[in-house]
């Protein structure tokens, strides 16, 4: 199902129309309406032991490297997998499944990615926006509401943000996130309140589609917060004459939907509305339908472990990292409505991130803290995919620095190069200006610079 555009009002899509002429310019670039984002969010601070910046037990300890692997230590399941390595050379901990390592040709892992903070509120609205925040305020506007303001009003709910934080600062209204928690959620804002009768909705219908005469601009509801609120209402009332609801409801027991709850591993009767899988599934779905553009989703929680690491940790991050990897094959395994050809994960850039990393060394409630180096993991459309960018330290796992064009690195780069430009530090905001590139938001947009070697 692809959820077209025709049924907007004709006046409620100039007043959009108006509003996107406002949007600062510096913002736009060369949009490409029909790329689809995807940021995946994993709550809590990852440990990058169990994940993307594996190290060997065997070459690696506490009293010369600073770092801790302690693989020893984790249940059987775990202990036994250790340093997973992919066909393509990439290296994961022994907290990524199985159904992650298939995928591995589309993945790029991109490592010694420096916070400058160990807050959760200010590393999550760093890697959301691309902007260190002011205090533990958010500056700017998620990554997503950015592309979308790009891109263009291109679709039913173009900025979804399912358990994620998000922002729209000076944005046109379309690019405003449509926020749910959880399915529940999502069902409630889709579904409609009462059965209304034939002959009421048809009169409604015809009073709504009517032109805004001429009283409107003496009133100034065509512009504003006005403006916005009956954009919104209008949007709210085309979510349910096209019957999105459909695409989200599990209960279904159609072929597609049961093997969608397979895919995702869901129960049949759902259970937690708010799992990592249903999320994930939700996110899917969204962009599957071309119901959005861009999406936020928070596919891990519970990661914030100081304590009982051993236990905890690797089976949460694990979750994580399988749903991420039902939500990759959800995407390939969707051909594109315009080219059946080619996939909607053709489509698609992923970007899977956290706040921070956690320390490499155990602390004394056998757990791991905040630690200022960071990983993220890249995907799909545009980005140069099957390899590892950027490292942390032999010692400490700070981050060192990389030349942005051939992904080399340097424990201690010379003066000259850091000066040049030819050795950075990478932050998130090289992340999503990488990003930004390839959506067509302006690169000068957060004062970064692209990384070229992150890019097809």
């Amino acid at each position: 199902m692809h959820i077209g555009r025709r049924r907007f009002l004709t006046w409620t899509g100039a007043a959009v129309g108006g509003l996107t002429l406002s949007t600062p310019f510096s913002r736009i670039a060369h949009a490409n309406p029909s790329r689809r984002f995807v940021f995946a969010y994993f709550d809590g601070g990852w440990d990058l032991l169990l994940g993307l910046d594996p190290r060997d037990p065997a070459t690696t300890n506490p009293q010369d490297n600073e770092i801790d692997p302690a693989y020893d230590q984790l249940p059987p399941a775990y202990r036994n997998r250790g340093i997973r390595t992919a066909a393509n050379g990439l290296r994961f901990g022994p907290a990524v499944p199985e159904s992650l390592l298939r995928h591995a040709d589309d993945l790029t892992i991109v490592n010694g990615i420096g916070m400058d903070t160990a807050a959760h509120e200010v590393g999550r609205r760093y890697f959301i926006t691309g902007r260190f925040p002011r205090g533990l305020s958010a500056v700017g506007s998620s990554a997503p509401a950015e592309i979308v303001a790009a891109q263009g009003d291109g679709s039913a709910i173009p900025h979804m943000a399912a358990g994620v934080e998000a922002y729209a600062q000076e944005m046109p209204p379309y690019a405003a996130p449509f926020r749910v928690n959880s399915l529940d959620d999502l069902t409630v804002a889709l579904t409609p309140f009462v059965d209304v009768p034939g002959g009421v909705l048809n009169a409604v219908q015809r009073f709504h589609a009517e032109g805004p005469g001429c009283e409107t601009p003496s009133l100034g509801i065509d512009r504003g917060a006005a403006a916005a609120m009956e954009s919104n209402r209008t949007r709210a009332r085309r979510f349910i004459e096209d019957q999105l609801a459909a695409a989200f409801d599990l209960s279904r027991t159609d072929t597609e939907m049961t093997r969608l709850r397979e895919l995702y591993g869901i129960a049949p009767g759902i259970g937690d509305r708010t799992s990592p899988e249903v999320l994930s599934f939700v996110a899917g779905q969204t962009v599957k339908a071309g119901i959005s553009q861009a999406v936020s989703v928070r596919v891990a929680r519970g990661l914030d472990t100081h304590s009982a690491w051993a236990p905890n940790h690797p089976p949460r991050l694990e979750q994580g990292f399988a749903a991420l990897a039902a939500l990759i094959q959800d995407l390939k395994d969707t051909p594109l409505p315009e080219d059946p050809s080619r996939s909607v994960f053709d489509e698609t850039t992923l970007v899977a991130f956290s706040e921070f990393g956690r320390t490499p060394l155990i602390n004394d409630l056998q757990g791991r803290d905040h630690h200022l180096g960071n990983s993220c993991l890249l995907a799909g459309a545009g980005i140069r995919t099957g390899r590892t960018v950027g490292a942390s330290a032999s010692v400490g796992m700070l981050p060192i620095h990389l030349n942005p064009q051939t992904a080399q690195t340097y424990e201690r780069p010379s003066q000259s190069l850091v000066e040049s430009g030819e050795a950075i530090v990478l932050n998130p905001s090289h992340i999503l200006t990488t990003v930004y590139s390839l959506a067509g938001v302006s690169t000068d947009l957060l004062r970064s610079s692209v990384v070229p070697a992150l890019l097809a």
